[in-house]
């Protein structure tokens, strides 16, 4: 086996590939740029070392045996890390280049994601970022971004993830309304409250206000956190948002503890394959270690 490893090379891995995708010599000799009767010599030679028929032959048409299937696999899997490996090789030696895709929710991106791209763009300066705001899942297994960054408890089991966090909520109002007051959570279920669209049903926030407040008692519906913190601006009702949120309001009271039960954590997650890119592995990187330097200011009041 070791002497058959020594003889074989990625040279001749370029051959079978080649001819497993063109299907025929002439267009896999045309695209190797090598002679057709050199090439067919040199598919000879492989099969014979190897003690293997890779291609059933015909006049036009070269299909690979179950063998040949196999090679062909390993050689496109190869040549694809290969890629990788040179990319990322290239890119830590002269500097991460070219764009990042995320996709994650308005709130997520005004508490969190925003100063995380900004600093990560003062060290970075040709990197670009493509950011698509919504609740709705894009399927990063499809191309649809390179990274979400999301508040979940869910991991799906196929994708690559890194925790940086946990967004944890309390019941808020307007300082207007209630500066100095101190209700118990029992007498804020009576008030006039704020709750999310079915859209959003997947949040522990949206199941403990279902859960909890009546249905008469919620005034407004958003499908968003923003929405919701913007009517507690404007003294619609009180509502739940995550504490990081009420920073961007000077006028917000918190009027409950922190819920331990509804926190949700922060995830940016990745398809496995798009994760061993360079740029994105730094960028991911570059997140966790600033939300570590600044916890206190991120996740508390």
């Amino acid at each position: 086996m070791n002497k058959l490893l020594n003889r074989f090379s990625w040279d001749d891995m370029k051959i079978i590939l080649a001819i497993g995708e063109y299907g025929n010599l002439s267009r896999a000799s045309a695209f190797l740029d090598i002679n057709h009767s050199t090439l067919f010599r040199r598919l000879g030679a492989l099969e014979e070392l190897l003690g293997l028929t890779l291609f059933l032959r015909s006049r036009s048409q070269y299909v690979p045996t179950s063998a040949g299937m196999e090679l062909i696999s390993l050689a496109g899997r190869m040549k694809d890390e290969m890629k990788c490996v040179l990319s990322n090789v290239t890119e830590e030696v002269r500097g991460f280049v070219g764009e990042i895709r995320i996709t994650t929710n308005g709130a997520l991106l005004h508490d969190y994601l925003s100063p995380l791209i900004a600093s990560f763009s003062h060290q970075n300066p040709q990197i670009s970022f493509y950011v698509s705001i919504g609740n709705d899942e894009v399927n990063l297994e499809t191309g649809g971004a390179d990274i979400a960054f999301r508040a979940t408890n869910s991991v799906p089991p196929n994708l690559s993830g890194r925790k940086v966090g946990v967004a944890k909520w309390a019941i808020y109002g307007n300082r207007d309304q209630w500066q100095g007051e101190s209700l118990s959570l029992d007498q804020l279920k009576t008030c006039r409250w704020l709750g999310f669209t079915p859209s959003l049903s997947r949040l522990r926030a949206h199941k403990w206000i279902e859960a909890n407040v009546d249905k008469d008692k919620i005034v407004f519906r958003g499908d968003s956190v923003l929405s919701i913190a913007s009517a507690i601006h404007n003294s619609v009702g009180i509502g739940l948002i995550p504490v990081m949120h009420r920073h961007h309001y000077d006028d917000l009271v918190r009027l409950s503890p922190v819920f331990p039960d509804i926190e949700e954590e922060l995830w940016f997650l990745a398809h496995p394959e798009v994760r061993k890119s360079a740029k994105v592995r730094e960028f991911i990187n570059h997140c966790a270690k600033y939300i570590a330097e600044h916890e206190e200011e991120i996740f508390h009041e």
